[in-house]
Order: structure tokens, then C-alpha cells, then sequence
């Protein structure tokens, strides 16, 4: 076990210094066939949440499900970063997210055959790298379509404090904690349709698999380009689940994000 863990520490080490010297995201700028090109952006991403987190009452094999959608509304702080390097048709790219969220609400979780009242204190910090490499397939004037490939990191720390507020089988008092790292391989495709001189379109979709069943993100949206970099306003989702017997089920993040990238 302690061993498994330091490879991924040692793995996750590398691959942040990797990404920090390659990076990502929709670079809808002229190309240079000879020349290396960068853009750095900043986002504001203001996700809401919905899934389940199944977490095992202690000394009991009960699970409990909570619907994250039933009680978190609160974002405390997020912050998303990306950088991509490009060279003709190649590309290297990745983003980076953190998030930190939290509320307390009064909800009814099922425990068995029975609907517990309880008045649920439920906080999320998480932090996400994915990396990857890219190939145009379709280089125009007009359009742009890469080929991707790599790889994402999600960490996850999700501390549940539980307090009845009716009859039931839990303590009076009941606090529950749960830590999960997933890497997971994704595929996909990113790139751009250009409306004018300025105006543009960019998307990216991807899947993966791996320690999750299966990960999945989509993201569209319309840019403005300056000389110095471009304004981006879109939508993103992403999706994880594990499985049915694991912790995330079915988790989702989505929703409106602004950025505002710089080219060098």
C-alpha cells in the first residue's frame, strides 16, 4: 500500500513538471510552421454538482448514499489553469482545477429499508491535472481538429458530519470521511471553427477509463482573439463513475466558464 503510494506521489511529481512545461487550451490563433507557440489562460468555472457519494457507516457494512445535489449550493473557492505549447500540427496542453465546496442542509438519506432525517454538513476539496498530447488532422484557415491522447488526475476529499433530527439507526452524531486518487487514460478530440478574423468557436471532447469506470468531458463555447491572446465564454462538463459498488457514482460537474488567455 505505502508502496503503491509513493509511485503516485512520485508519478504525480513528474507529471506536474511535465505539464507545467507543456500545456493547453483552445488556441484558435494563426499557426507558425516553424516556430513554438504558447498561450496561458485563467478560468472562472462555476460548477453545480449532482451524484452520489457512498460512504461505509463505521463497525457496520451499511452504506450510505448522499446525494451531493440535495445539499451542496456553496462553492468557497476554485481555481482552473491551463497552458499549451504548439508546434504545426503538434500540440502539448493541460489544465489544472481546484475546487472547494460546502454546505449544510437538512435532507432525508436512505440507510436499508429506512429514510433517515438528518441535518447533513457535507464538504468537498479536490484538485484535478490532465495532461495530453495533441495532432491536427484537419489544419485550415478555417477549422482546426486535433487527435488527443493522456492523462487525468482526480483527488478527492469528501468529510460528511451527520446530526439527527429525527428517529433512526446512526449515532446521534455520526462524522464520515473518505479520500480517493484516480488516473484515468482519456482519448478525444479538440480544435476550432473560425467565424472571421476574431470571432471562433472552440471544443474539446473526451473519454477515459481506468482506476474510474468511466470519465467524460465536453466543452464548447465562442472566443474573441486580440493580439495579445483571446476571451473565451463556454460550457463545460465533466462526469466520473466508478462503479456501483465504489464511492463516486455517477458525479457530475457542469457549467458556465469564462477565460482569458495570453499568447507568447
Amino acid at each position: 500500500m505505502h508502496s503503491t503510494k509513493l509511485v503516485k506521489k512520485k508519478s504525480l511529481a513528474a507529471a506536474v513538471l511535465l505539464l507545467l512545461m507543456f500545456c493547453s487550451v483552445n488556441n484558435a490563433a494563426a499557426l507558425e510552421a516553424d516556430k513554438w507557440q504558447y498561450e496561458a489562460t485563467l478560468y472562472l468555472w462555476l460548477p453545480g454538482i449532482d451524484g452520489d457519494l457512498k460512504y461505509n457507516l463505521p463497525g457496520d457494512d451499511s452504506v450510505l448514499p448522499i446525494d451531493a445535489s440535495k445539499i451542496l449550493d456553496s462553492l468557497e473557492m476554485t481555481f482552473m489553469g491551463a497552458f499549451e505549447a504548439r508546434y504545426n500540427k503538434l500540440s502539448f496542453f493541460t489544465d489544472f482545477v481546484y475546487l472547494d465546496l460546502s454546505n449544510g442542509k437538512n435532507t432525508v438519506i436512505p440507510i436499508g429499508q429506512e429514510e433517515v432525517n438528518v441535518y447533513a454538513d457535507l464538504g468537498l476539496t479536490g484538485w484535478m491535472i490532465t495532461g495530453m498530447a495533441g495532432y491536427d488532422i484537419v489544419q485550415t484557415d478555417r477549422i482546426r481538429l486535433a487527435v488527443i491522447g493522456g492523462l487525468r488526475y482526480f483527488s478527492l476529499d469528501a468529510d460528511a458530519n451527520l446530526s439527527l433530527t429525527g428517529p433512526g439507526p446512526l449515532d446521534p452524531q455520526t462524522s464520515l470521511s473518505r479520500s480517493i486518487d484516480l488516473w484515468d487514460g482519456i482519448v478525444g478530440v479538440r480544435g476550432a471553427f473560425m467565424l472571421n478574423e476574431h470571432w471562433y468557436l472552440p471544443y474539446h471532447v473526451d473519454i477515459g477509463t481506468g482506476d474510474s469506470d468511466l470519465t467524460w468531458q465536453l466543452f464548447a463555447g465562442i472566443g474573441y482573439q486580440f493580439n495579445w491572446g483571446d476571451i473565451k465564454l463556454g460550457y463545460r462538463y465533466l462526469k466520473y463513475d466508478q462503479g456501483d459498488d465504489k464511492f463516486l457514482q455517477d458525479f457530475e460537474f457542469y457549467g458556465p466558464i469564462l477565460g482569458v488567455g495570453f499568447r507568447f
